[in-house]
This record gives C-alpha cells, structure tokens and sequence, in this order.
C-alpha cells in the first residue's frame, strides 16, 4: 500500500470510532438523562421523542461504520505485514481480535433488543434497557481503544 492509502485508510478507521464511540455515548447520555417526567439540566421536561427512533438511526449508523471499520482494520493488518500470533504483540492482537469479535456479538444482540422495544413500547424500562446497552456499548469501546493504542504503540 501507498503511503497516502495507508494513511487514508487510518483516517476512516478512526473517524468511524469517533462516530461509533460518539454515537453510543450520545444515545446513552440522552435516554439516561431525559425520560418521563424527569427534568433535564434546564429543568425542562419536555419529551426528547420516542427513543427508539434515536436507537435505531444509531443501528444503521452503527453498522454502516462497523463495516467499514472491519474493512480498514484489515486493511490496517495488511499495512503492517503479517503478524502471527507468537510474541506480546501478536498476544494482544489476539486479545483485541477476540473482544472485537465479543463486541460485534454483543451489539448483534443490543440491535435485536432495539428492534424488538420498537415494535412494542419503549418508554420506562424500554428507555432504561436502551440506554444501558449504550453505556455498555461506550464502555466496551473505550476498553476496544485502550487495546489499539497498546497495539500501536506498545
């Protein structure tokens, strides 16, 4: 790969977590702080709209990005030669690979739940469930970014 590929192709890798990261961390922020008759930070308690049309643009955008996350991440490993599975590096690989993959399960299955409180009534513990599969969403990609920098940097 060229220079300027790889370089473009590490952008879109880490645009893509920024919108990923950034989306779950708006979505849980949102459905947390705002729900029936609780105020926000200006005391208002007007309805913030259904929240499963807030889930579920996230699950479009969520998956747009995570294919093309996968796509650059590859592309990212082809940029950096083979690298086995032997030695610290190769370990951590290993264990970023394996949670990668725990993730992608994991929002499989947050995705069937929004899909799932969008047919039925997603106010009260629907808002709740939501917006615990957020945080938990955020938090599993921070500890998904703490991996890549040790993989980048050692």
């Amino acid at each position: 790969m060229s220079a300027a590929t790889t370089l473009l192709v590490r952008l879109v890798h880490l645009v893509g977590m920024a919108l990923v990261f950034g989306g779950a961390a708006f979505a849980w922020a949102t459905l947390s702080a705002a729900g029936p008759g609780r105020a926000d930070a200006g005391g208002s308690t007007a309805s913030l709209g259904e929240p499963a049309a807030l889930a579920v643009t996230y699950e479009w955008v969520f998956w747009a990005t995570m294919g093309a996350m996968v796509v650059t991440g590859v592309g990212n490993l082809g940029a950096l030669g083979p690298p086995g599975p032997s030695g610290r590096w190769g370990s951590i690989l290993t264990a970023k690979l394996l949670a990668v993959t725990a993730f992608v399960l994991g929002s499989f299955v947050r995705t069937l739940v929004v899909f799932r409180l969008r047919r039925g009534d997603s106010t009260g513990s629907g808002r709740s469930v939501l917006a615990k599969g957020y945080g938990a969403t955020a938090a599993a990609l921070l500890v998904l970014v703490a991996l890549a920098e040790v993989l980048a940097h050692g």
